[in-house]
């Protein structure tokens, strides 16, 4: 199986920081611990997820990404698995696993779900990530979704499952940032091979679009008031 460095999760940390990027690999000591409010956002979004795998019932769930999940997934894909949740692949340097592959008569469509009432920038170039690796890897999706939920609608069992979820076609946007998400990988790999972390001040990006879980460390010599400021967003 060809290797990898990269995941979904390091690459968009790759993208808001380079230095947060050095540290999460070789320096995961470091990080801030985490918040209460943190881990709930992260059982959320595991619940809104086994919620949305019931739009496409009766799938195959992969377990922990990696090489056995990616070469599982190959298998299943070469089967014709009408459904795989947590599908994983690997190409370019980076893995991911995707939340739900659909076979749409003889191709499939993608699906990555998320559990905010509105798609940011980050989502999206989640979606260009997952759609670059999923070519890459040999698996070009016909469609590829963004999925958040309604906004208007309840998650309970009394709401209709199809209204609780908006669905965000993003294929021509993924095609048109394959060159670029390469570039991104590219620089990202030549960042992880060098001997020390990259010399970059505190600024506006420790904040966004993620508070930074490296802030502990490279706002040790920044005032509090730098520091309350660049929290505020007037930094």
């Amino acid at each position: 199986m060809p290797e990898y460095s990269l995941s979904k999760s390091t690459f968009i940390r790759g993208l808001q920081c380079y230095k947060s990027l050095y540290l999460n690999k070789f320096r995961p000591y470091l990080r801030d611990k985490i918040s209460e409010e943190q881990l709930a956002k992260f059982a959320r979004g595991h619940a809104v997820g086994k919620i949305a795998q019931q739009l496409f019932p009766g799938g195959v769930a992969l377990l922990r990404p990696g090489n056995a999940s990616a070469e599982k997934t190959a298998q299943l894909i070469s089967e014709g698995c009408p459904v795989i949740y947590e599908a994983c692949f690997i190409a370019d340097n980076v893995i991911v696993a995707l939340d739900i592959l659909v076979k749409q008569g003889a191709r499939y469509h993608a699906y990555e779900v998320k559990s905010s009432l509105a798609l940011s920038d980050v989502y999206y170039n989640d979606a260009f990530l997952q759609y670059h690796i999923l070519n890459g890897s040999g698996l070009k999706p016909e469609k590829f979704f963004l999925v958040h939920r309604n906004a208007d609608v309840a998650l309970d069992e009394t709401a209709d499952l199809r209204e609780m979820f908006v669905f965000t076609d993003v294929t021509a946007q993924c095609e048109l940032n394959e060159s670029k998400v390469h570039d991104n990988i590219l620089a990202m790999a030549d960042v992880l091979k060098r001997d020390k972390s990259p010399d970059i001040q505190p600024g506006a990006h420790c904040m966004k679009p993620y508070p930074c879980d490296f802030r502990g460390v490279c706002w040790k010599k920044i005032s509090k008031e730098e520091q309350q400021k660049l929290i505020e967003g007037v930094g």
